[in-house]
């Protein structure tokens, strides 16, 4: 299944659902193209007097259901001990993934505070007006400390697989020829 596969699939048949199951009617609703490489079809939704979100719907088959949930489960972690992370909104359900199924392929679903701030894209790649780019260094670094010191007290529900477990020597030589 690819990337205009899943939006048809979204538009026609998902999004009502979707919609539902997180609280998002009355939402404008934008498409965030994809960059190169991207993963995910991700929507934005923005309604006067509410908090912006960001939709993430995962597709391809290479993640199970428990990788999905411990990464939402860890930046939740995150949020709640003041790491600075968006955090994950629970559906009605009191989840904070879903997976829908549509003709047996599963799509795995979360949604997001929208983070506040711009890229740096947005300011002609400068930090702020008037502000060192040294700045923007440190606070990155305050920023990453914070979160490696979290992450080093954290204890997930739902493990991950270790990057080792599917990239091991083994896998690797079949991916590469001896060539």
């Amino acid at each position: 299944m690819n990337y205009n596969e899943v939006l048809q699939i979204m538009d026609a048949h998902l999004l009502p659902s979707v919609l539902e199951l997180y609280g998002l009617e009355g939402y404008e609703i934008q498409l965030i193209p994809p960059h190169e490489g991207g993963r995910n079809v991700v929507y934005a939704f923005e309604k006067e007097g509410a908090d912006a979100k960001i939709l993430r719907i995962a597709f391809l088959p290479d993640r199970s259901r428990d990788d999905f949930l411990a990464e939402v489960e860890y930046i939740r972690y995150l949020f709640e001990h003041g790491g600075s992370v968006s955090n994950v909104i629970s559906s009605r359900n009191g989840n904070l993934l879903e997976e829908i199924t549509h003709n047996q392929h599963p799509f795995f679903i979360c949604l997001f505070e929208k983070a506040r701030g711009k890229m740096l894209a947005e300011n002609h790649y400068r930090y702020r007006e008037g502000v060192p780019i040294s700045e923007y260094y440190y606070n990155c670094g305050k920023v990453l400390g914070k979160l490696h010191q979290l992450s080093k007290e954290y204890t997930p529900v739902h493990r991950r697989h270790h990057f080792f477990d599917k990239f091991n020597a083994e896998y690797i030589d079949k991916l590469i020829p001896d060539s």
